[in-house]
């Protein structure tokens, strides 16, 4: 039996696999950057020290 693309059953099942692996994929790259991301900025938080403004020194 075909549909109306005359794909197969099982062929239309495959496509739709391919379809949403690639899905899959490309949120899977999303959560890891907003994973590495939040841990970057996370850790600039913690490694932040207050030194205030320093003096700079006049330009002759």
């Amino acid at each position: 039996m075909h549909n109306r693309t005359g794909y197969s059953h099982i062929e239309y099942d495959r496509e739709s696999e391919y379809w949403q692996d690639i899905e899959d994929a490309e949120n899977a790259q999303i959560e890891a950057k907003k994973s590495l991301s939040k841990a970057a900025t996370d850790d600039k938080k913690s490694k932040t020290i207050d030194i205030g403004i320093l003096p700079q020194e006049d330009a002759k």
